[in-house]
């Protein structure tokens, strides 16, 4: 959009925890507007910043009408531009290799100061986005109340090679080409980590270690948001069952539009995501597998950078309704529609979090597991890396006698224990004809699990489940140390 970036009316709030509710921007919100007629650089390219290697570099801004503006980058040859009639400019550096060393930037134009971002690096960028689990940062910061070790942590990251920009919470009514509120890349540090998003934090520590070149990582999440609101207007409304359910809804597109649209200049490695949890009652439930990779399909789009990666988060055991019932499966059913959506769109990958849970907290404090199994996902298929990056996925299930057995996928059951060593949890159901769940009594064999089926029920058996309930905190893992995946074999 050529314009003088002259931002739309952005709105805000500040939501706490991880509210269900829509959020009603406060009165006196004003955008941000760029002066008339200034010489500027658009606010998401800072010094700090990364670059994505081996992807072209787009800068723009605005001078006055007919001015000549010049880019010197340097690791690349000056790239000359000329503004339009509005006083826009843009111009594209080539791509170039991964580089750890500070770089620097300068942009000029007749009579006015040029302008220098210093200590960029060449490396990959990714965005990181969602609601508050996304959100909740390393630190005890109301109203999160830390990771596991959060001081240790926080103590020992001091990650030079990890640059992070937190966006401030922004809603608008239309695309923006850059940030309503600015906000700072920043070079990882012990000073200033407690505020990082943990999960993009653990995420950025195991992919730098892996290959070695800079991490910039773009965190973009709102506490208590829905799908709906994250989602670019042309992917709901270009699908007409979409359109009906989500268009208007919970502001729809608005945050896509204050918070994602801003970067979608910038070439990127791909994306994390940690959402569901506003859409957790969502009936029937693969409708949100639906609006999901719809969203998915609606970033690519907007980025135009091919079939981006996109690896996200399905979410933790926990007690949302608060009266102890085991029994309950309605967020069980919405994990199975959020694992259906590897099976509709491409180059994606789910993190499974049945072992990372706290019954009674919304926002567990195990982020490092979750952190790094996107990292192990991104490895395995962005990096091309020989990584186990998912546990144990349900493929069948056999009988022989009052003995059931759960076959998995090959590759994802080797080395088939409990995690620390404990019991075995009994989350393993079966039913016969008449649909009636009975516990088993489940062993580990091999790389496989044998259910003996209790006397009561009638063979032969028909269904199988797995830790297919609400808040079961489970333990069995692979070699790997990832937890198997829930599942309900008639879906199957």
């Amino acid at each position: 959009m050529k314009s003088k970036l002259l931002m739309l009316a952005l709105f805000a709030a500040v939501i706490t925890g991880c509210s269900k509710k829509d959020v009603t921007p406060p009165d006196d919100t004003k955008p941000v507007t760029p002066p008339e007629d200034g010489f500027y650089v658009a606010n998401t390219l800072q010094s700090n910043m990364v670059v994505q290697r081996n992807k072209p570099f787009v800068v723009w801004g605005s001078a006055k009408p007919g001015q000549t503006v010049t880019v010197n980058a340097s690791w690349s040859q000056q790239a000359v531009s000329k503004t339009d009639a509005s006083g826009y400019w843009q111009l594209t550096l080539p791509s170039a290799a991964a580089n750890a060393a500070p770089q620097k930037i300068t942009i000029s134009t007749n009579g006015e100061k040029p302008i220098e971002l210093n200590n960029i690096l060449i490396g990959d960028v990714w965005i990181c986005a969602g609601q508050s689990n996304m959100n909740m940062p390393l630190g005890n910061i109301a109203p999160f109340t830390g990771v596991e070790n959060y001081e240790t942590e926080i103590a020992n990251a001091n990650q030079q090679l990890i640059r992070f920009l937190t966006v401030k919470e922004s809603y608008s009514a239309s695309p923006i080409e850059q940030l309503a509120t600015p906000a700072q890349w920043q070079v990882c540090s012990p000073d200033n980590a407690a505020g990082l998003s943990a999960v993009a934090y653990y995420f950025a520590r195991r992919v730098q270690q892996s290959e070695q070149v800079p991490i910039g990582i773009i965190v973009s999440a709102v506490n208590g948001s829905w799908a709906e609101t994250w989602a670019n207007s042309a992917a709901i409304q270009n699908d007409p069952f979409l359109a009906g359910q989500y268009y208007g809804a919970h502001q729809s597109s608005q945050l896509f539009n204050g918070m994602i649209n801003p970067f979608v200049k910038l070439g990127i490695s791909g994306f994390i995501w940690y959402q569901g949890e506003n859409n957790q009652k969502t009936s029937p439930p693969s409708t949100y597998t639906k609006l999901n990779i719809a969203l998915i399909n609606g970033w690519r789009e907007v980025f135009k950078q091919g079939d981006l990666p996109f690896y996200y988060v399905q979410l933790t055991p926990f007690d949302d309704d608060k009266n102890g019932n085991e029994q309950t499966d309605w967020l069980a059913k919405f994990r199975e529609a959020q694992a259906a959506i590897r099976n509709g769109v491409s180059n994606s990958g789910m993190a499974v979090t049945m072992d990372a849970g706290e019954v009674d907290n919304h926002h567990p404090k195990y982020k490092k597991q979750v952190g790094e199994r996107l990292a192990l996902l991104a490895l395995k298929n962005a990096y091309g890396r020989k990584v186990a990056s998912v546990g144990p996925k349900y493929q069948s299930f056999s009988q022989l006698g009052n003995i059931v057995t759960i076959h998995y996928v090959q590759g994802t059951a080797q080395g088939l224990s409990t995690k620390d060593g404990t019991a075995l949890k009994q989350y393993f159901f079966v039913a016969g004809a008449d649909k009636i769940l009975h516990t088993g009594t489940a062993v580990i064999n091999g790389d496989h699990i044998d259910i003996t089926v209790p006397a009561d029920l009638s063979l032969p058996v028909v269904e199988v489940r797995y830790a297919f309930t609400n808040f079961p905190v489970t333990n069995l893992q692979n070699a790997a140390g990832l937890p198997a995946e829930p599942f309900d074999s008639s879906s199957f």
